[in-house]
């Protein structure tokens, strides 16, 4: 009997994951001895009421908080699991292989450059799958006519690019990154032809790139945001059309779709999450792929088998049954070495995606994903339990309730997208499609959180859904990663807001996970991502109360003669080595370590404090949900150089720059006035743990502060 080859393997790295198990054990009896020794002593105060006996409660608070988001860490280090695949042994003929379609979203040209995004698009349509079996859609959520023109534009340039990329193999297929440092190994010369046409390619781009941001700078063409306004769809390019003019697999171009769904001052649109719902019903009726490549506009393809490996495990009868979504790691091209902000997110996709992985499957994370259709609809295991009133829970749409039948499935490439198909999507694509229907609470994306894609996947997984992690030698997808303070911050205050507002709501892992198909393992993997910014309100209080100790002349630490004193030395030991112990093995050096280490103080007292407080006060106020910071993916030259030489740029930080100025005065102010009473009293027993914290966080954070100050000064 033939041995069936497979599609993938999955390991649990040895020895890291043994000793992680067993720093767990370890850290977790210091942990314990940490709380019994707050609580203990907070009952040894003569005047509960004095401001010793505040400060101590308010510590052990912050203490409190770091060992609960530690506990809810340790999901993601239990059994972390690292995998591989093999598409050369994928069986089936492509021919057989099954339909994908590619979703792109944009929103606005200001923040979003039409170029890159175009650029995206090309490299979507340029995936080395068959392309009767692939469809791009790009959602233009702005309603930018320019937007349109431009995608015009790419098609006609695309029909140049494909069937170059195709002839000579090339890999590197998005043509902005081609033609740049990432594409230095494809420009290699291959032989006479290869240079001639390569030439003749790079003269086309540029053509293409100068059509479009002339079109766009004469105002012939509204290079700007339409926010109110009627659904409008417009099939670029059909494949029905494309087969009739050519049988040559090499000229062969997908289905491409523009999409700008309707747009109400006075309705409710839920950003992106209602546009990926809009979207997922045009699609439903003109191709209704089985599978969907969700890709933000800035992260394009930079593996052209990407599809082809995400199908070694959608394929695998193994795993497919409840696998909803293979995610891939985002991996950006313009970090540099220092990193300083931290934009890599290494602990995110080097440490928790896979230790998720090991448990139900890593969260969904916005971009670079292959997600199964049914997935939104249904759980894992019950078929077609929409079915029984489908009205009620997709909408009237007759077509696109005949797409939801299996028997009907994925509409062939052979079939010509008619006028009455459009017309019926720009229906699809209404405000008012939605009304009386479980889209965006049963159905779809769900609308309960700004990260719709983060909480749709936690949904997944609460159904009995499982997902899968691939972190390939070859980036899979490239983005671009904001290189100045103000960006970085911005985002990750939108992050934590959203998150915090899902933990904050009756679907937060705690009260709902745990009584859901989620793992117990999962949902504190879930709880430690959600409630991240428990590390935020450890670090404040750490920030100050230590430091106010030194100024009114009180101590909330044991004295080094203490027995105790060892604890919280043997505690902040363990904690570093931890630490290191997610950075360094994975590719990062002490350097590195140290950056992110760095990186993440700063922002535990400015943005993550910051978006929880904002979540907070929303969900008190009732605010939530009414605006939301579409990220700046247009890189300014002058920023990028300060970045790549490894300096801060706070331009446009705002009420970031207080706290950061005020707990590194207070830090530096403490630290000054300790140090001069223990010089004085030749005793520094009483107050060498606060002057260590004072010292600690004046060492990480003073360089940074210093440059905050003078960059005030010359602003």
């Amino acid at each position: 009997m033939k041995k069936t080859m497979e599609l993938n393997k999955s390991t649990v790295p040895q020895p890291i994951t043994t000793i992680y198990r067993l720093h767990m054990f370890i850290h977790s009896i210091i942990m314990v001895a940490l709380i019994y020794y707050r609580v203990s002593n907070l009952f040894k105060f003569e005047n509960i009421l004095s401001l010793q006996a505040l400060a101590w409660v308010l510590i052990t608070f912050g203490e409190f908080s770091f060992i609960l988001k530690w506990f809810f860490g340790q999901g993601t280090r239990w059994r972390p699991v690292e995998r591989d695949v093999f598409p050369e042994n994928i069986t089936c003929k492509d021919s057989d292989l099954p339909p994908i379609d590619v979703m792109v979203f944009t929103a606005n040209p200001k923040k979003e450059p039409i170029v890159d995004v175009m650029n995206t698009v090309i490299s979507a349509m340029a995936l080395d799958y068959p392309t009767d079996k692939l469809a791009v859609y790009l959602a233009d959520d702005g309603g930018c006519p320019l937007s349109l023109y431009a995608m015009e534009e790419a098609c006609v340039f695309a029909k140049l690019w494909l069937p170059f990329c195709r002839k000579y193999g090339i890999k590197t297929r998005c043509p902005k990154a081609f033609f740049s440092p990432l594409g230095d190994d494809d420009r290699v010369l291959k032989n006479d032809d290869f240079d001639a046409e390569m030439k003749e390619i790079k003269l086309k781009y540029e053509e293409f790139q100068q059509n479009v941001e002339r079109a766009g700078e004469s105002g012939k063409i509204n290079g700007n945001v339409v926010p109110d306004r009627a659904s409008f769809i417009k099939v670029i390019n059909d494949r029905k059309t494309e087969s009739e003019k050519s049988a040559d697999d090499l000229t062969k171009m997908p289905l491409l779709v523009y999409v700008s769904r309707e747009r109400r001052f006075n309705r409710l649109h839920h950003f992106k999450g209602g546009s990926a719902n809009a979207l997922l019903r045009v699609s439903g009726i003109m191709s209704n792929a089985p599978y969907i490549l969700v890709l933000d506009c800035d992260f394009f393809c930079h593996d052209p088998i990407a599809a082809r490996k995400a199908m070694c495990f959608h394929l695998d009868p193994k795993l497919s049954s409840d696998l909803a979504y293979v995610q891939f790691p985002q991996v950006f091209y313009n970090v540099s070495k220092s990193d300083i902000y931290d934009v890599k997110i290494r602990q995110a996709y080097k440490t928790i995606w896979h230790g998720m992985d090991g448990i139900q499957g890593p969260v969904l994370s916005g971009t670079g994903y292959f997600l199964k259709r049914k997935a939104l609809y249904t759980s894992p295991g019950v078929k077609e339990e929409y079915l029984s009133s489908p009205e009620k829970h997709f909408g009237r749409s007759k077509k696109f309730l005949a797409s939801l039948e299996e028997k009907n499935g994925y509409v062939k490439a052979e079939k010509v997208i008619s006028e009455d198909i459009v017309e019926e999507a720009k229906t699809l694509a209404t405000c008012a499609y939605e009304d009386g229907t479980h889209w965006g609470q049963e159905i779809g994306y769900s609308y309960d959180c700004h990260l719709e894609s983060t909480f749709t996947g936690y949904l997944l997984h609460c159904k009995g859904w499982r997902s899968t992690y691939l972190y390939p030698d070859r980036p899979s997808f490239l983005g671009c990663a904001p290189v100045d303070m103000q960006g970085f911050s911005s985002q990750l205050i939108k992050w934590v807001a959203a998150l915090t507002q899902a933990g904050l709501s009756h679907l937060n892992p705690i009260t709902y996970g745990l009584r859901s198909r989620m793992k117990t393992l999962q949902c504190m993997c879930y709880a430690y991502l959600i409630y991240f910014t428990l590390y935020s309100w450890g670090m404040v209080l750490y920030a100050s109360i230590p430091s106010i100790g030194l100024l009114f002349g009180f101590q909330v630490y044991p004295e080094v003669h203490d027995p105790w004193f060892a604890v919280y030395v043997i505690a902040f030991i363990s904690t570093i080595l931890e630490n290191m112990s997610e950075s360094i093995p994975e590719g990062g050096s002490v350097k590195s370590w140290w950056m992110e280490y760095r990186a993440l103080m700063m922002m535990g007292v400015s943005a993550i404090w910051l978006g929880g407080l904002k979540a907070i006060l929303d969900k008190i106020i009732g605010t939530e949900g009414e605006k939301l910071y579409l990220s700046d993916k247009a890189i300014d030259k002058e920023k990028l150089k300060k970045y790549e030489k490894g300096k801060f740029d706070f331009q446009g930080i705002g009420i970031l720059a207080v706290p950061l100025i005020a707990f590194s005065l207070l830090n530096l102010v403490g630290f000054i006035v300790g140090a001069n009473h223990v010089f004085i009293t030749m005793n520094y027993a009483g107050v060498l743990g606060q002057l260590l914290v004072s010292s600690f966080f004046v060492f990480v954070v003073v360089t940074v502060v210093i440059d905050v100050v003078s960059f005030l000064k010359v602003s």
